[in-house]
C-alpha cells in the first residue's frame, strides 16, 4: 500500500492546524448509519430534489485567479484541488459553480475558483448577471462566500444532522464545462475521508463524476438537502472514480465566520500529525487505533516549548477519554489563542502529561523537497544513502534517502527519493542513526518509518517479518 496515496494523512495540530469536524460528530454519525443499515432500502430518484435545488445553483466566472492546490507538487500522488479547468479555459480564467445560502444574496462557492480574482461574475439560473463582492475565503476548507446585490432569491435547502452514510445515494449539480444545471449521481464511498495533503479537513468521498466547472456546487441527497460542497477529484487527469465534497455543516460554520469577521480563526499548537491507523498502532505499543500521531514539531511553537516530540501519540485533551483523530483536530482548532490544553501523550510505551499553549493558526510553511542519491546497503528491504551537508550545496537537506525498495518496504509503498527522518518516533539524520534506531526495534513485528516525500511527511508501517497466523 502506498501510504502517501491512500493513508488518511493530515497536518492538523500545528501550522496546518484545522479542526474541522464537530467534536462529537464521528461516533453519533456511525451510530446513525448503523441504524439505517438495519432498515429496509429506499428507492427513489432525484427529480424533485433537482427541481428544487436548480433554482439556487449559480455559475461563477472569474479572471486573474491564483494558481494553487492542496499543498503538494503536481507530480505527487495527491488529489487535484478544485477539479482542474485547463481543458476549456485560459490559464487566468476560472469557471465554477455555487449556490445561494441566504435569500439576501449570499452565495457559497469554491475558494480556489475566486482566490485572487480581479474580476468576477455570478450568473443566476434566470441568466441575470451580477458582479459579486468577496465576503471572505478559507483556503484550508476551500470555501468562499460571495455577496450579490439581489434579494428574495431561492436558497438551497441546507441539510442538518450527521451527514450522509456510506452507500447513500447523492447527486451533484453544477456547470461542468459551462453546461449549467447539469446533474451527476452516485453513492457515498466514505464519510469522513481524510486525503493526503488535505490539511486534516474531513471530506465526503463519493463516486459522483465531477468535471471542470462542478467545484463549488452542491452535493445533495434524495430529499433535496445539501450535504456537501463539491471540492476536488482524486486524479491526475479527468474523473478517476473518487470525488470529494466538504460536509455542509463544516462549510456553513466556515461561511458564518467569514460573514462575521471575513476570516476563519483557528487555534494551533505548532505540531503536525496524522491519524494513528491499525497498521501503525502496534509499532507504538498500542492496541487501539485512536489518537493523533505527531509527525513534526515546529520550532518556537507551543508544542516545542511544552516538550512534544515527533512520534508522540496524543490520546486525549483536557482529561477526556481516548479521542478520535477528528475530535482532537476540532478540540485544538476550537481552543482560544492564549489558553492552555492538557495533553495525554503516549511516548515510549508510557503515558506522559503535557500542557501546551494555544496560538492563532497561520498558513502552512514550506517543507523541504526530496533529492537524488547514490549506492548503499539494504535495511528492511531498503537500499539507503546518506547525503551530507557538503553534497547538498546549501540548497537541499542532508539526511537519509531511499535508493531502492524491495520486500516489505516496497509493499508499504516506499520508493526512490523518499527521505527517512525517523524510526518509531526516534529522529534519524545518518545511516548510523538509522541502524541504531532500527536495532532498538528488533523485537517489533512492525517498524514505523517517518518518511518525507516532497512536501508530505507521513509515518509508514513496514513489516519486519511476515505477520503471525
Amino acid at each position: 500500500m502506498d501510504w502517501f496515496k491512500h493513508a488518511f494523512v493530515a497536518v492538523v495540530l500545528g501550522v496546518g492546524a484545522v479542526g474541522l469536524a464537530a467534536a462529537d460528530t464521528a461516533r453519533p454519525r456511525e451510530s446513525t448509519c448503523a441504524q439505517r443499515a438495519e432498515a429496509p432500502g429506499r428507492a427513489g430518484d432525484f427529480v424533485s430534489a433537482v427541481a428544487r435545488e436548480s433554482l439556487a445553483v449559480v455559475r461563477v466566472l472569474a479572471s486573474g485567479t491564483e494558481e494553487w492546490n492542496v499543498g503538494a507538487a503536481p507530480s505527487e500522488d495527491v488529489p487535484s484541488r478544485g477539479i482542474p479547468v485547463q481543458w476549456t479555459s485560459p490559464p487566468d480564467r476560472s469557471l465554477a459553480s455555487g449556490f445561494v445560502i441566504d435569500q439576501e444574496g449570499y452565495i457559497l462557492t469554491a475558494a480556489h475558483a475566486v482566490a485572487g480574482a480581479q474580476d468576477m461574475t455570478v450568473v443566476l439560473p434566470d441568466e441575470r448577471r451580477f458582479r459579486p463582492a468577496l465576503v471572505g475565503l478559507d483556503r484550508r476548507t476551500d470555501i468562499a462566500v460571495l455577496k450579490i446585490a439581489a434579494s428574495r432569491l431561492p436558497a438551497a435547502l441546507i441539510g442538518s444532522g450527521s451527514g450522509p452514510c456510506a452507500g447513500e445515494w447523492v447527486a451533484a449539480m453544477g456547470a461542468p464545462f459551462g453546461f449549467e444545471n447539469s446533474v451527476a449521481a452516485g453513492v457515498v464511498s466514505a464519510n469522513p475521508r481524510f486525503v493526503p495533503g488535505g490539511a486534516g479537513v474531513p471530506f465526503i468521498q463519493t463516486d459522483v463524476a465531477l468535471s471542470p466547472g462542478s467545484s463549488g456546487g452542491p452535493l445533495f441527497n434524495l430529499r433535496g438537502e445539501v450535504v456537501g460542497v463539491n471540492s476536488m477529484i482524486y486524479s491526475t487527469g479527468g474523473y478517476g472514480g473518487a470525488s470529494f465534497s466538504l460536509p455542509i455543516d463544516l462549510a456553513m460554520r466556515v461561511a458564518a465566520e467569514l460573514r462575521s469577521t471575513g476570516r476563519v480563526h483557528r487555534g494551533q499548537i505548532g505540531a503536525a500529525s496524522q491519524a494513528l491507523t491499525p497498521e501503525l498502532a502496534p509499532a507504538f505499543g498500542l492496541d487501539r487505533a485512536l489518537g493523533a500521531l505527531v509527525i513534526r514539531v515546529e520550532p518556537q511553537g507551543g508544542a516545542a516549548y511544552a516538550g512534544l516530540r515527533s512520534g508522540d501519540v496524543i490520546l486525549a485533551i483536557d482529561g477526556a477519554a481516548w479521542m478520535s483523530y477528528p475530535d482532537i483536530q476540532e478540540r485544538v482548532a476550537a481552543a482560544r489563542p492564549g489558553t492552555e490544553l492538557a495533553l495525554a501523550i503516549w511516548r515510549n510505551r508510557a503515558l506522559v502529561q503535557l500542557k501546551v499553549r494555544v496560538a492563532e493558526a497561520v498558513e502552512d510553511l514550506p517543507r523541504p523537497a526530496a533529492v537524488t542519491q547514490s549506492d548503499n546497503d539494504a535495511r528492511l528491504g531498503l537500499a539507503l544513502v546518506e547525503r551530507g551537508t557538503g553534497q547538498s550545496l546549501g540548497m537541499l537537506p542532508a539526511g537519509i534517502y531511499v535508493r531502492s525498495a524491495s520486500g516489505f518496504a516496497r509493499l508499504a509503498g516506499l520508493r526512490f527519493d523518499d527521505m527517512i527522518v525517523g524510526v518509531n518516533g526516534t529522529a534519524v539524520a545518518s545511516l548510523k542513526d538509522f541502524d541504531s534506531a532500527l536495532q532498538a526495534t528488533q523485537d517489533d513485528d512492525v517498524v514505523a518509518l517517518l518518511v518525507r516525500r516532497g512536501k508530505l511527511t507521513n509515518f509508514v508501517p513496514v513489516l519486519r517479518r511476515p505477520p503471525k497466523t
